[in-house]
């Protein structure tokens, strides 16, 4: 999918960069969710500190979706790289996926995009956090992947202990 189609009735043909999430909020084939909360100051602090995310959905030949935790103390996630503000979400979720599960991707399809926002309850400050998700395939065989994420594995259903992003119950339904 290119990221930016020719014309407005252009469909995308294959995913090379996404710089901009303006250009996904453009695209009549891209859902984009919105939410916005009031929280406390502490709150939005913290969210202003965070980093964007790129969550990539890798379902295998019989639909099985990998999942993984990257450290033994992190929760079982679909693969979640941080995209800082300028940097390429596609680029990220590849290189992501190919650190830590051990093998190459194509990205497939973009999902959606999850933009969060959380402001004070006088409107004095906000923040804001994007997530895109990404519907992927393996590249290269998995079965010979040499993963540095602490423990991976293919799932037909998102298990209850599972760190859920959003939008990563997508990968399930």
């Amino acid at each position: 999918m290119t990221t930016t189609p020719t014309d407005e009735t252009a469909e995308p043909s294959e995913i090379d960069s996404i710089t901009d999430l303006e250009t996904l909020r453009a695209r009549s084939d891209v859902p984009v969710h919105e939410e916005t909360d009031v929280v406390d100051r502490e709150t939005v602090e913290a969210i202003s500190e965070l980093d964007n995310m790129a969550i990539t959905g890798v379902t295998d030949d019989a639909g099985a979706v990998l999942l993984m935790r990257v450290t033994e103390t992190c929760g079982l996630k679909p693969p979640s790289a941080a995209v800082a503000p300028g940097d390429d979400y596609a680029a990220a979720a590849r290189k992501w996926v190919e650190t830590q599960a051990g093998f190459e991707i194509a990205l497939d399809a973009v999902e959606g995009v999850w933009d969060l926002a959380v402001r004070l309850e006088d409107g004095d400050r906000t923040a804001r956090r994007s997530f895109v998700l990404f519907g992927a395939t393996p590249a290269t065989d998995p079965t010979d992947a040499e993963p540095e994420a602490y423990d991976t594995g293919w799932y037909d259903e998102l298990p209850e202990e599972a760190v859920e992003p959003p939008g990563s119950r997508l990968l399930f339904d």
